[in-house]
């Protein structure tokens, strides 16, 4: 008996989300949480307080000291999370999600307007003075909060190889070698499956075909009649 392909299919997957989100609520979170970013004034009144009141300066106070950047892998050991404020003002690091929420939500605190722009691959905040670069302009622009809604659109500066090694940058790259492993030794396992259900199978016995014998005469054969 062999497993269908369609089956190895649906094992190979589930497999590969087991080893990447091992508490699949972290994923379930993430979900709620970039569809209704948590920008929260009251998390970050003790920050906001220590910093000036110019964004462009606030900015660089969040991108250099206040949340330093580090890979989702090193943080909640799960390739992708949109945290909370909250979460990224105790974890005291993160990537640009949490540095977007904690400016965004500093500059909430101090009353100064501000929007949340997403790429493909990157979440930033735009300000009355904010200075494009190659990572933050308009071309980039995936998806804007327009009246506390989600607007989709796509990106005029699109290009498909820089994209894929963005997400292998974000992704694979920071990847902790023993999940590494897990995750290929699992998927290795699982494809094997047919050829060793198929090794293990026992033969079935060889019984070769004897071929009738004529009876051997004991006796001289009688002499035909003159």
């Amino acid at each position: 008996m062999k497993v269908p392909r369609l089956a190895l299919l649906w094992l190979i997957l589930g497999w590969l989300f087991v080893v990447l989100y091992p508490d699949p609520s972290l994923l379930m979170r993430s979900i709620s949480n970039i569809r209704h970013p948590d920008i929260n004034a009251a998390a970050v009144q003790g920050i906001a307080a220590g910093l000036p009141d110019d964004p462009r300066l606030i900015e660089e106070a969040v991108l250099g000291r206040v949340i330093p950047y580090s890979y989702d892998w090193q943080v909640n050991s799960v390739p992708w999370y949109f945290p909370t404020t909250s979460e990224a003002v105790a974890s005291q690091r993160g990537d640009c999600e949490s540095r977007a929420l904690v400016l965004a939500s500093i500059l909430k605190a101090k009353g100064i307007p501000y929007q949340l722009l997403m790429s493909f691959d990157h979440i930033w905040v735009d300000y009355p003075g904010k200075v494009e670069n190659a990572l933050e302009n308009p071309g980039e622009v995936l998806a804007e909060r327009v009246n506390g809604h989600l607007v989709w659109h796509w990106p005029s500066d699109f290009h498909i190889g820089a994209e894929i090694q963005a997400q292998i940058d974000m992704y694979w790259a920071p990847m902790p070698t023993e999940r590494r492993l897990l995750l290929f030794g699992g998927v290795l396992f699982i494809l094997l499956v047919n050829p060793l259900m198929v090794a293990r199978r026992p033969r079935p016995a060889f019984h070769p075909t004897r071929r009738g014998r004529r009876p051997v005469a004991t006796g001289s054969a009688p002499l035909a009649r003159q």
